[in-house]
């Protein structure tokens, strides 16, 4: 596989298939899932021997182990797309690697977690590969400086605690697990806890029992994620008095074992995110004073689209790219008018909004090119939304409804009553998103 290919083009396309992987082991992985003949396929392990190969002409199929591990095997794929008339398939396997499987725990109204499921989170592989791919948006250049930056505090100062702040769908989880993957600890468990409930239960009293148990619902979940990663998903929604308990167990750094012979010290990196600044919070009483003390010395802050407006068609386009490779798909690309489309929607859920659009986009969408009709844009609605979020989300819904209130209503899922009040207040005035009537 070493030897030079001379660069000649082919007289008459022979139906061949070209595999590249890093390793032999890699190729033979691929290899194995593909229902090919073996006189038929060549193999190939050096890069640069591989696209040679690539330029003969000889090949109709290309399949790479591309990953965000190996993002360099993108040239090689760019240039099998851009070989003229020769190659018709082109094949992206995803190296399991690069993925992180997290095992979550949901609260409860009593407080306590429990571990629901384990998942795969779809935005990490393609903003994993983009992040190692060095993107030219200013919104990743921004992310990377502060990721660096937190990185080396906490390997100079040997403190295992980061806190995260970033507005919702700015990808605070994903760049948890982003760093987990860069780290030591990526064959460890990522623990993900999420401390989200649809609303506050500040009313509910503790007692010492209470904390008791609190107490070593924390100490199991310690356990569990030892050596890894252990995410707390918004950890200001928690009680303050949960989050009393949680300062104080951090502060020791140790958890009791389940076999209760004693206290451990936790191995791991324990990473806390939160959308509001935390003086804002510490002011209103919904953010714990000695929380904040112990985990806000090592602070990421999360960027959000709207300060990189002119970022959105470029992250768009790498997306889809990054996602139809994660995915084996061929790779698709946004039209014009959907490129327009995108650029023209105010992005309040920021990059996991406009991740879920895009990749609803290419699955609906049969050919090549995405067109405009594919990226639909459902307002959504939280208890949490701040102004500029609601008041974004009553224009889309009356918009998509053609000024119809009562249908506006329904999508966000509340009165016409209640939608009155919004339009007022936001300065919406009836009949706003009715269509013009054309003039005969």
């Amino acid at each position: 596989m070493s030897e030079k290919i001379s660069v000649q083009p082919s007289e008459k396309r022979v139906s061949r298939a070209l595999i590249y992987g890093p390793t032999t082991e890699e190729v033979e992985k691929m290899r194995l899932s593909l229902p090919l003949i073996d006189d038929c396929v060549d193999e190939f392990t050096d890069l640069k021997t591989a696209k040679q190969a690539i330029l003969t002409g000889r090949y109709s199929i290309v399949l790479a182990c591309y990953t965000s591990l190996n993002p360099e095997v993108k040239s090689l794929l760019d240039l099998a797309r851009n070989t003229p008339g020769c190659v018709q398939s082109i094949c992206a396997a995803q190296n399991p690697s690069s993925v992180v499987m997290a095992h979550i725990w949901d609260v409860g109204k009593n407080h306590l977690f429990t571990k629901s499921k384990s998942e795969v989170d779809d935005l990490t592989i393609p903003l994993h590969a983009m992040f190692s791919d060095r993107s030219p948006a200013k919104w990743f250049s921004n992310l990377q400086s502060e990721f660096q930056r937190v990185r080396r505090y906490r390997e100079e100062s040997g403190n295992n605690i980061v806190l995260i702040i970033g507005a919702q769908g700015t990808a605070k989880y994903t760049v948890a697990q982003i760093g987990h993957l860069h780290s030591d600890r990526n064959m460890a468990p990522f623990v993900f806890v999420n401390c989200k409930l649809p609303e506050r239960h500040h009313q509910l009293l503790w007692d010492e029992k209470d904390k008791g148990f609190f107490t070593n619902n924390i100490n199991a979940i310690m356990e569990n994620a030892d050596h890894g990663t252990l995410y707390f998903h918004e950890i200001d929604h928690l009680d303050i008095e949960a989050q009393e308990v949680l300062a104080d167990i951090f502060k020791s750094g140790k958890y009791t074992m389940s076999d209760g012979k004693g206290r451990a010290v936790f191995t791991g990196v324990i990473v806390c995110s939160m959308r509001q600044s935390f003086e804002e919070g510490v002011e209103n009483e919904t953010i714990s004073r000695n929380l904040i003390q112990v985990i806000s010395r090592n602070t990421l802050t999360m960027p959000s689209l709207h300060e990189f407006h002119d970022d959105i068609p470029t992250l768009a386009r790498e997306l889809t790219e990054h996602y139809c490779m994660s995915q084996g798909k061929e790779v698709k690309s946004l039209s014009n008018k959907a490129i327009q489309a995108i650029i023209n929607h105010v992005w309040t859920r920021n990059i996991r909004e406009l991740f879920k659009t895009i990749k609803d986009a290419i699955n609906i969408t049969p050919g090549k090119r995405i067109p405009e009709e594919a990226i639909r844009i459902l307002p959504h609605f939280d208890l949490t939304d701040n102004e500029r979020e609601q008041k974004s989300n009553v224009r889309l819904a009356l918009k998509q409804t053609n000024g119809n209130v009562a249908k506006a209503a329904n999508m966000l899922e509340v009165s016409r009553k209640t939608l009155y009040v919004w339009m007022s207040k936001h300065g919406i005035e009836k009949g706003f998103g009715k269509k013009k009537k054309s003039k005969q």
